[in-house]
């Protein structure tokens, strides 16, 4: 039984970009659409839980789009010995997610300024709601 009033006894082991692809049109409207989708997958690997955070930014302008972003980070997790507090399972489900993004949306901010466009800063948003959307449509 977890104990709330102390930590998951979870280490977040490292994180790394894993995959790149970056699209750009020469002119990009500034009122262009947002297009946001967020896949996650999870495995365990023999003790390393394994979270992978794929996303796509999309800008649309007119029904065209001006400007395609996607890319998938990894997020690498484990139990401390001795002081698990949390099924890692359901950490990794439910709160790994949530620790990648901030590194996803640092990217964001980097690379659409490296490609010549303000920098696009990925708005506050309940990532788990977004990828239970995104399962919800798939099936």
């Amino acid at each position: 039984m977890m104990d709330k009033a102390k930590q998951p006894g979870i280490s977040f082991d490292s994180i790394m970009l894993v995959k790149e692809n970056l699209w750009r049109d020469f002119v990009i409207p500034k009122k262009s659409n947002v297009v946001f989708d967020v896949k996650h997958n999870w495995s365990d690997k023999e003790g390393k839980y394994i979270s992978e955070l794929s996303t796509s930014l999309r800008l649309v302008s007119d029904d065209k789009e001006v400007l395609k972003l996607e890319t998938t980070f990894v997020g690498t997790f484990s139990v401390i010995d001795g002081q698990e507090n949390m099924d890692i399972e359901e950490y990794i489900k439910n709160n790994s997610p949530a620790l990648i993004l901030p590194y996803i949306r640092e990217h964001i901010s980097c690379i659409t300024q490296k490609a010549g466009i303000k920098p696009f800063l990925l708005p506050p948003i309940n990532i788990i709601a977004l990828i239970n959307k995104a399962s919800e449509e798939n099936n």
